[in-house]
């Protein structure tokens, strides 16, 4: 198991949980062939019912905050056959390894509460919305949001908890420096937008924008640097993850600075 953090901009990035350390959860394995299936159906026809519910349930998943995916991906320490005892935590000297550290450990004490938290809430709201398959041949979608979420803040708890009782060894990587050598990096506020984003702030409070920041974007990484980060650490899952956080940091970007701008 090893940890990725990857830097979107200069003073933003992202983490990643690559483990691929057997696990004997029948939970998790029920899950993974899920995931499976539900890939499948992005193969489907773009007309097709099948990917039409793939692509609304994936706009709904981008939702979820990327900390919460980084936690669900770490494995929960009881499930796996062994639990390391260090995990290294790989990043690119564009970024400093002192602020990664404390930025982690933050990100791990804050999350375990908050996870649990909402989990028991999660789980109060299952019986609730259970009642709502008294309704015939409508299907439940608030026990299935609930169910996942559920699901969710469990993962996400389980995963600060397994990262939190182990050590954990920051590691400078050559390899990720090689891949983004040359990648210039703007901070959050040095960072320009494409123009068509203030526009369509200036037209509407909550703007369409995803077509416009799932693009290259001076000052923030490349897309084709996280398709090349992900192959070459042979994790699939990574490119996913990387693309989810980098629109939803950029697009909190835009929402500070336009979104106000149209208040005033």
């Amino acid at each position: 198991m090893r940890i990725f953090a990857i830097p979107i901009l200069r003073n933003k990035w992202a983490y990643y949980c690559h483990s691929t350390i057997p696990t004997g959860s029948r939970l998790t394995k029920a899950v993974d062939w899920s995931s499976k299936k539900w890939e499948q159906l992005g193969e489907a026809e773009p007309d097709t019912l099948k990917r039409k519910l793939y692509d609304r349930g994936n706009n709904l998943m981008n939702q979820l905050d990327y900390q919460e995916w980084f936690l669900k991906n770490v494995p929960k320490k009881e499930d796996i056959e062994y639990s390391p005892e260090k995990v290294s935590v790989f990043y690119s000297t564009c970024l400093d390894g002192l602020e990664i550290e404390k930025d982690l450990q933050h990100l791990l004490d804050e999350r375990e509460p908050y996870h649990k938290k909402y989990m028991y809430y999660s789980a109060y709201w299952v019986p609730v919305a259970s009642t709502f398959a008294i309704v015939p041949l409508i299907p439940n979608i608030p026990l299935a949001y609930n169910l996942f979420r559920l699901y969710s803040h469990y993962k996400a708890y389980n995963g600060a908890r397994h990262l939190k009782s182990v050590s954990l060894n920051y590691v400078a990587s050559p390899e990720l420096d090689q891949i983004l050598e040359n990648q210039i990096f703007d901070t959050t506020d040095q960072v320009k937008l494409p123009d068509e984003i203030e526009k369509r702030f200036l037209e509407s409070p909550k703007p369409n924008i995803q077509d416009i920041l799932h693009q290259n974007i001076p000052g923030v990484i490349d897309l084709e640097n996280i398709t090349t980060i992900s192959h070459h650490f042979e994790s699939p899952g990574m490119e996913v993850e990387l693309k989810r956080a980098r629109y939803q940091m950029l697009a909190q970007i835009a929402k500070e600075r336009f979104a106000k701008q149209k208040q005033q």
